[in-house]
């Protein structure tokens, strides 16, 4: 019986934190696109990780930031690329690390590392206007207040982690917005053998929950949970009711009948109780505590921005 009761536990932990499982959403031609977390799901098992991850998104840990931009014309041939290192280097301002280790500090400097991977490590030119993303943009980022190096030094850990010796990348840290970021440039095309780099949603996903691994792993806490898992959301707001919520915070709550929300939301919060009457089964003292902050948190405040209907 407990361990069906662990089980129910596991089961309704990774509804809500991985909610692409692992046997699915990639498409079916898609040989690129890795399926989520997949050593990840498979340590999720443990009580203490799942109690982990529970803690952090419970008391609302600051959540890392990873997405790709996708400007018109991003990364698509050589011209485009070359204008992005310009851009985040600050025509040569900022200081551009490779996945070689190696530290670039001048539009000189820049331009001649332009041109090796415009000649790419596989004799394969790229060309400089291209119909496909010969390159992704990526920022990693944290909110405001967390130490600028460890952005840095988490986002070259995950980088090295996710793109080592299979994709050609380089990086630099922006301290010019009150949230530390780090841009990152990662050729689409692999260094040796494999297929293209093509990020799909599950990827995102995966990658955020690395950068946040990389965050704790040298002492800064950061989470990496889906919106509507934390209730950030958008509810709908019927005319009658928008002008009095327009500045108020929203909870995981029906407040009233002048909110509408989501079925994500919904569907969030059904696996929050289930998940909070799971874990009070186990008859676990921890666990018990557990589910009490679990109840106490789909009854917190969160910000949302709320939509005219």
């Amino acid at each position: 019986m407990a361990r069906e009761h662990d089980d129910q536990v596991a089961y309704w932990a990774e509804k809500l934190f991985y909610p692409v499982s692992l046997k699915g959403k990639v498409p079916k031609n898609d040989t690129i696109s890795k399926k989520l977390g997949a050593s990840t799901v498979k340590a999720f098992t443990s009580g203490a990780r799942i109690r982990a991850q529970i803690a952090r998104t419970t008391q609302r840990t600051p959540e890392v930031m990873v997405k790709i931009t996708n400007r018109l014309g991003a990364g698509k041939g050589m011209a485009a690329i070359r204008e992005h290192l310009s851009y985040i280097s600050r025509n040569g301002k900022l200081e551009l690390e490779t996945d070689t280790g190696e530290l670039i500090s001048d539009k000189l400097s820049i331009m001649e590392y332009s041109h090796e991977w415009k000649a790419q490590v596989r004799g394969k030119t790229i060309p400089e206007v291209s119909k496909r993303r010969e390159a992704f943009n990526i920022i990693l980022s944290m909110p405001a207040g967390t130490p600028e190096k460890a952005v840095k030094d988490a986002a070259r850990a995950f980088l090295e982690e996710e793109f080592g010796g299979k994709h050609r990348y380089c990086f630099t840290l922006h301290t010019d917005t009150d949230k530390p970021h780090v841009h990152a440039c990662v050729l689409a095309a692999p260094v040796i053998k494999g297929k293209r780099l093509n990020p799909r949603k599950p990827d995102l996903q995966r990658w955020r929950e690395g950068f946040a691994e990389q965050l704790r792993d040298i002492g800064i806490d950061a989470n990496a949970t889906p919106r509507r898992t934390r209730g950030v959301t958008q509810p709908t707001l019927k005319q009658a009711g928008h002008h009095v919520r327009k500045r108020q915070s929203m909870t995981f709550r029906h407040m009233d009948h002048n909110v509408a929300w989501s079925k994500d939301c919904n569907v969030a919060i059904d696996a929050w109780k289930r998940l909070a009457n799971a874990l009070r089964e186990t008859q676990s003292d921890s666990n018990d505590k557990t589910a009490k902050l679990i109840e106490k948190f789909i009854r917190s405040p969160v910000r949302s921005s709320p939509r005219k209907r």
